[in-house]
């Protein structure tokens, strides 16, 4: 395999690996009709499977998170490429954690421990908080077994691409090389042209315009278009209906009070040790009346809570490992346990504080029943009402399918196959076969999970050639830009010419003629903010001046020329030593590696993405 990876491996790239943990959030209202999911697969990698369940919770938090950020710019076609990403992502972590299993990777309880405990998610002014760690899984659905097996995982993940930066290295001579390159600077002026400002000194004749019109007619064409009609069905417009009594409501907070429900905590102190021998040492010294929290920050290896006197904060059922909490919740206030065994080793626990667990009265949480329930009862109407229009769509017209469902009919414009202010599924739906050709209503399309739409074709217009009057504007136009940029890249090489020739007078007549200046860079390095970067690397491209200067004259791009007098190049001091820049070089070249692992475990596994059930 090895000798694979290396032969896949290519020049100086940079990749990035992204493995990201996704905390998948409950749908609230709509788990039901996920229910089965656990049986569909998506995908497989050799024996192994991935279930729809597994992937929904991957991808729905991270959809919706995505439509959050981008509100109405979001559309459907974000599902596709969101859908194969999330796939790939699922893959290679199956990939990964076979590969870790054969190379006998593991991570240890106590490494583990010490990583959740130092991330800054789970910290209140500056320490771990047990009960903000606690209420981040139960909001995210998570339980801390659940959380704690994929952080593991991840970790696992984590060693093979260490283990990689590990194993690289680089040549003196290499750094030196490069440390050279990266630290040099170049002196240079340049004149920068717009084709945009030479638009008037170009004239286009018009026999040019009819010729381009009669060479390119096949360009020229007004695509088909359509005119719908349709109808819509929302979250937003079924909520509106719903009206709740206070049986209802009261029955509903009957059967969601866990909502309402804090549970029974504890708050306790700990000490940790690490065999039998010195937990009964400290016990003794407990029992003789010695100070805990000395106690702790002496003798604990709980690095999280020694320094804090052993304290664990509050903390409720399903936080902490199975024996830790039985004693912990067995025991009386103010109580000293006796030794407790746990996968970490052997505990000695102070229960400070019990707080009882309570119930919100049903008046003070009426209001937020109320949001609750009708979100409920609208989203379990919604997909009644979705099979009622699908039925309705398909055996009748969609005058009569307003009509009984009390929806409005909305009338679009005329729009081709292009149209990017329409939902892309509407645009597809109206210029299918069905619709365009038949006539008849489209399916129900499901634009997001909240809202559904059927369309039917109003008009449309058949595709057509356009007539030299529609386009001569908009040929002239494309030519007077294709002459103006012929224009300035010749004043530029002109320019450069007589640069190189040291015809200054005409340089300077050129640069008075079109009202142009040199602009003075200074010394640069290659990672400047203060010039274009395209401009810098022109300028870096350029060979070193031999003596003298180096004149060039460069396209930009389309629309803009460039000449360049480059007058000096030096290597400066620089403020990046090489055993950082050793660090980010061997970085890129063991993500490379790591990319190439991937791709090598890929090509010997056989994966299957069944993207129907997606």
């Amino acid at each position: 395999m090895l000798s694979s990876i290396k032969n896949k491996t290519k020049g100086w790239l940079a990749y990035l690996i992204v493995g990201l943990i996704t905390i998948p959030f409950a749908l609230f209202g709509v788990n039901e009709y996920f229910t089965g999911a656990s049986n569909i697969i998506v995908a497989s990698i050799d024996d192994d499977e991935i279930s729809k369940e597994a992937f929904l919770a991957e991808f729905n938090p991270q959809k919706r998170r995505l439509q959050q950020k981008l509100a109405e710019q979001y559309n459907t076609d974000f599902d596709a490429v969101l859908k194969q990403s999330i796939i790939n992502q699922m893959i290679d972590k199956h990939l990964l954690n076979q590969l870790a299993e054969n190379m006998s990777h593991a991570t240890s309880g106590s490494e583990l421990n010490a990583i959740i405990q130092t991330n800054d998610l789970f910290q209140e002014q500056g320490r771990f908080s047990l009960e903000k760690y606690k209420n981040l899984l139960r909001l995210n659905g998570y339980t801390a077994a659940e959380y704690e097996s994929v952080r593991a995982k991840e970790l696992t993940q984590n060693q093979i691409k260490y283990n990689l930066l590990d194993s690289a290295f680089m040549l003196p001579s290499q750094l030196e090389r490069l440390q050279n390159l990266n630290d040099q600077q170049r002196e240079f002026s340049y004149i920068r042209l717009n084709a945009d400002d030479y638009t008037a000194k170009v004239n286009v004749n018009e026999k040019s315009i009819e010729d381009y019109y009669n060479n390119q007619k096949e360009s020229f064409f007004a695509p088909e278009q359509a005119k719908i009609e349709f109808v819509e069905l929302s979250l937003a417009q079924v909520a509106k209906t719903i009206k709740v009594t206070e049986n209802e409501l009261f029955n509903f907070y009957e059967d969601e009070q866990a909502r309402f429900t804090t549970e029974e905590e504890r708050q306790a102190q700990h000490i940790l040790l690490a065999t039998e021998e010195a937990a009964n040492k400290v016990l003794d010294l407990l029992n003789k009346g010695g100070d805990f929290a000395k106690l702790a920050a002496q003798y604990s290896q709980d690095e999280g809570s020694k320094d804090l006197a052993g304290d664990l904060g509050a903390f409720g059922r399903g936080v902490m490992v199975g024996a830790f909490e039985d004693s912990v919740f067995a025991m009386q206030e103010g109580q000293l346990s006796e030794l407790v065994k746990s996968e970490f080793g052997y505990h000695i626990i102070k229960l400070n504080k019990i707080q009882p667990g309570s119930i919100r009265p049903f008046k003070a949480v009426k209001s937020e029943l109320t949001q609750l329930y009708t979100e409920s009862k609208a989203q379990t109407d919604l997909y009644d009402l979705r099979e009622q229009l699908a039925n309705l769509a398909y055996e009748t017209n969609l005058e009569e399918v307003s009509n009984q469902m009390a929806l409005e009919t909305h009338t679009s414009d005329f729009f081709d196959k292009k149209e990017s202010k329409l939902d892309a599924k509407i645009v597809a739906a109206a210029f299918s076969d069905v619709v365009l050709n038949k006539g008849e209503n489209s399916e129900v399309l499901e634009l997001d999970k909240d809202r559904f739409v059927v369309v039917r074709l109003k008009d449309k217009l058949a595709q057509r050639q356009k007539t030299f009057d529609e386009v001569k504007g908009e040929i002239n136009t494309h030519l007077t830009r294709l002459l103006a940029k012929t224009f300035v890249d010749n004043i530029a090489t002109q320019i450069a010419t007589s640069a190189k020739a040291g015809d200054d007078k005409s340089v300077m007549q050129l640069l008075n003629k079109n009202s142009l200046k040199w602009e003075s860079a200074g010394w640069v390095k290659r990672d400047t903010t203060e010039v274009d970067m395209a401009i810098v690397n022109k300028v870096f491209a350029l060979s070193k001046p031999k003596s003298g200067s180096v004149f060039s004259a460069q396209s930009l791009d389309k629309r803009r020329a460039l000449v360049i007098n480059l007058t000096g190049v030096k290597v400066s001091e620089s403020k990046t030593s090489k055993a950082n820049l050793e660090t980010v070089l061997l970085g890129f070249e063991s993500n490379e590696i790591f990319v190439n692992i991937l791709q090598t475990l890929r090509s010997q596994a056989e994966i299957k993405v069944f993207n129907a059930n997606l």
